[in-house]
């Protein structure tokens, strides 16, 4: 009986765009982590895939998975002074943007407010990079527990500051201890998500980066399809299935159509053959 060496092999046929630069989302299926700005997203398969996964790709995954370690003993609410102070300086530069083609929204003028912290904040901080994701994390998870919305552009400025100053606020205080929490858990879990990382470059055939970033998804899939459906970035993951039977000849599978190079493979080549085929199309008619 001949021994059937399954290989799963990966090929990604990609279409990026741009979101506009207000754009953020929380991608549960992508490891829950926080997306800003512009992205450019991509599935990278296997052939280059594990060659990505270093370390500084880790960040932003990290501080997903941290954030929520850290949110326990990282308690602290938004001071009165600071959402005074906020509201002031946000209804004048949101007066001026209202009038506008695009006039800004709650959740943009949270975000805005406290990314500028997270500049000065980490600025100098031997860890940038990490402090940066942590800091980035935290605002876009204390600016949505806020209410903060993306499509409120038409209300009044004085309700959106008085919804994206208690999110900013909220953020502004946390932001020391998350980033002091996470920065003694980062080196632990980098080595983790690269391993993790490296399995899924293995075993799916590839895996998802956004701007160099390692988009820790339990289902590739369903994470590009988060991606497109948050950002308009369409990422096509096309899989293509080769399966060799040892001594007795190969089979091939490509998109639409398997074949075997060899007759008297048997059932277990027919059905096989067929299984595949089922696979290539159910992805063509997703994609």
């Amino acid at each position: 009986m001949a021994n059937l060496n399954i290989l799963g092999i990966a090929a990604a046929a990609l279409l990026t765009l741009f979101a506009p630069s207000v754009a953020r989302a929380d991608l549960e299926a992508c490891g829950g982590l926080w997306l800003f700005g512009e992205q450019d997203c991509k599935f990278v398969p296997t052939e280059t895939c594990t060659t990505s996964c270093e370390p500084v790709a880790m960040e932003e995954s990290c501080a997903a998975r941290l954030s929520i370690d850290c949110d326990t003993s990282c308690t602290a609410t938004a001071e009165a002074g600071c959402t005074e102070t906020c509201q002031t300086d946000c209804s004048t530069d949101c007066d001026v943007q209202q009038a506008s083609a695009t006039p800004p929204n709650s959740m943009g003028l949270c975000v805005s407010s406290c990314q500028q912290e997270c500049n000065t904040t980490c600025d100098g901080v031997g860890a940038h990079g990490e402090c940066r994701s942590t800091c980035a994390q935290n605002c876009g998870e204390k600016c949505d527990r806020a209410k903060c919305r993306d499509d409120d552009d038409d209300v009044e400025c004085t309700p959106k500051c008085e919804t994206s100053c208690q999110g900013s606020c909220w953020a502004r205080a946390s932001s020391e201890c998350q980033i002091s929490c996470q920065a003694e858990q980062y080196t632990v879990c980098k080595t983790e998500l690269v391993d993790r990382c490296h399995e899924e470059c293995e075993q799916t055939g590839g895996a998802i980066f956004c701007s160099g970033q390692f988009m820790n998804a339990t289902d590739v899939q369903a994470c590009a399809d988060e991606i497109e459906a948050e950002f308009s970035i369409h990422v096509e993951v096309m899989l293509k299935v080769e399966a060799e039977a040892d001594g007795d000849g190969v089979l091939g599978c490509n998109l639409g159509s398997c074949s075997v190079d060899r007759s008297g493979q048997g059932l277990g080549a027919l059905l096989l053959t067929l299984g595949a085929l089922g696979v290539s199309r159910r992805r063509r008619r997703r994609a």
